[in-house]
């Protein structure tokens, strides 16, 4: 015996040593249900079926889970012809214990007869009609039902029940005698045939009383020359000779042969056809009901092969929703990143580039809380307004510092960290223009020609009013070509970019310079260096 709450096995303990549940109740409940068990085991070897089916039922009241209590009630019912509440039983059985039940045998043995088992099937319906028969005051034809019923079906007890019930009805006790002792053969102990056996009993028992007490009070006379009895036969008055051996003439007999010919001759004629055409009638109809019921059975089929279909493609896209959900690109991965996102805001508020970048894991591909992805809708409102207020602290301040980082790289000559770094930039902020400016010089410097003329038509494309325009388009013109035939050569040493009106003003300074040292010297005496080095200052 296992404990109801955990499953462990019981000990003699009034309490479960596993969980501590009290299984004192619990015990007396299974005891009583083990005994009602063996009391309906005991009425079903006797054949009392009747009786052993409301001990197995009140065995299942106290314990539903007694899988041998349902099989033996299965056999029971079968035993008593209804094979449907039988097959009922041994499936919940085989549900409630799927591996090591011998339901499985009975149900295999069942449906490896299927001859039986429409026959069966047959022998309900026409009991269901009998019943119809009856609600509508149709004993007769109720009365033939039943007789196809106990034929096909022979220990369908209910039949039994109503059949004599019928003849009871129609005042037929000796037909219903005997049909009720068929079926008392088949459950013993059966109260209601039981009873209605008493009545039929009870009812041939007054008759037969009448008929001995009639021919007590008309007994017979003997007539004074005791060649005769006399006796009265309601107004009719019967002489009936004594010691006289009745003398049969010829004519008699052949008065009787002419009878069997005419007889035999109705038969051949008459009789048999009807019967064959009656059988044929019968075998058509019998062919049709069958044929009804296999294309329903057929339709039932397809209709549940569509379910099938349906079910197992609602299996199919729930699967897919549950790996979209956990996959390494899922909604869950979502979460987890955001948690480490804001965890990392939480303990470093300063450290915003590291926060930038765990967002930039939540945006991922295909999602983007800031641009309103279509994907939004499968994302919390919670989700949503954290990623929105860190989004908000961290993004400004990140890509600030990413640009000023890259900035630096790219003049300390590390184009590689300067590429990364810059690129970090634009993606947080893709309106700045510097950043996009200085990511494709970082390329330039590093070699990738291709990438950089890339990023110099998106600079003139997107920012057509940006300071960095004419120089994009200055490399796009010329710079590129130069970059494709030095490909593979060693980068050129870096140089610090600087700002177009920073070099304007440098250069305005270096020429004002010049000519300040060429006044100087022209006033000291000393040969001037000609206007080619100011020109040459101004030019550059």
């Amino acid at each position: 015996m296992r404990c109801y709450r955990c499953g462990a096995v019981l000990t003699e303990n009034e309490f479960c040593t596993n969980c501590g549940a009290d299984v004192r109740i619990y015990r007396r409940i299974i005891r009583l249900s083990n005994m009602y068990y063996n009391d309906g085991l005991q009425k079903a070897q006797v054949r009392d079926l009747s009786g052993a089916v409301e001990s197995l039922l009140q065995s299942l009241k106290c314990n539903r889970n007694n899988v041998d209590a349902r099989n033996l009630l299965g056999l029971v019912y079968f035993e008593m012809g209804e094979a449907v509440a039988a097959l009922s039983e041994w499936i919940v059985s085989k549900n409630l214990k799927p591996e090591k039940n011998i339901a499985d045998d009975f149900i295999e043995e069942v449906e490896s007869n299927p001859t039986r088992l429409s026959a069966i099937n047959q022998s309900l319906k026409k009991y269901n009609q009998a019943l119809s028969y009856c609600e509508q005051k149709s004993y007769d034809l109720a009365i033939i039902q039943l007789k196809k019923v106990v034929q096909s079906n022979p220990n369908l007890i209910v039949a039994y029940q109503l059949l004599g019930l019928l003849y009871l009805e129609s005042k037929d006790y000796e037909k219903a005698a005997r049909i009720l002792e068929r079926g008392i053969r088949i459950d013993k102990n059966n109260t209601t045939m039981l009873n209605y056996l008493k009545e039929a009993e009870d009812q041939l028992g007054e008759r037969d009383g009448l008929q001995v007490s009639s021919l007590q009070k008309k007994a017979p006379t003997t007539h004074a020359a005791s060649d005769s009895i006399v006796y009265q036969s309601g107004n009719e008055t019967i002489i009936q000779p004594i010691n006289m051996p009745e003398k049969v003439s010829m004519s008699a007999v052949v008065n009787i042969l002419i009878g069997l010919g005419i007889g035999l001759a109705v038969m051949w004629f008459l009789v048999l056809p009807a019967r064959i055409r009656s059988a044929q009638t019968n075998a058509n109809d019998e062919l049709m009901e069958v044929s009804n019921e296999l294309t329903a059975r057929s339709a039932d089929i397809d209709a549940l092969n569509k379910q099938i279909a349906s079910l197992q493609q609602e299996n199919e896209a729930a699967s897919q929703a549950i790996e979209s959900l956990t996959s390494g690109s899922g909604i869950v991965e979502k979460y987890d990143y955001l948690a480490e996102a804001a965890l990392n805001f939480i303990r470093s508020p300063n450290d915003v580039t590291t926060t930038a970048e765990m967002l930039a894991r939540v945006m991922g591909d295909s999602f983007s809380v800031s641009q309103g992805s279509s994907a939004e809708e499968n994302y919390s409102a919670a989700f949503r307004s954290l990623y929105d207020y860190l989004n908000t602290q961290v993004t400004d301040e990140a890509a600030k510092r990413l640009l000023d980082s890259g900035i630096a790289a790219y003049n300390n000559g590390d184009f590689n960290q300067a590429a990364a770094d810059l690129e970090n930039a634009y993606q947080l902020d893709e309106t700045n223009d510097q950043a996009l400016f200085y990511l494709a010089s970082s390329y330039r410097s590093a070699g990738d020609s291709d990438r950089a003329t890339e990023l110099f038509s998106l600079l003139i494309n997107t920012f057509p009013d940006s300071e960095y325009v004419q120089q994009a388009r200055t490399y796009l013109q010329n710079g590129a070509e130069s970059d494709r035939t030095d490909a593979g050569a060693q980068a050129a040493p870096p140089q610090e970019v600087q700002d177009p009106q920073a070099a304007a003003l440098a250069a305005f300074a270096a020429a004002q310079a010049q000519a300040a040292e060429e006044a100087q010297r022209a006033m000291q005496g000393l040969p001037a260096d000609s206007d080619v080095s100011a020109g040459a200052a101004i030019d550059q």
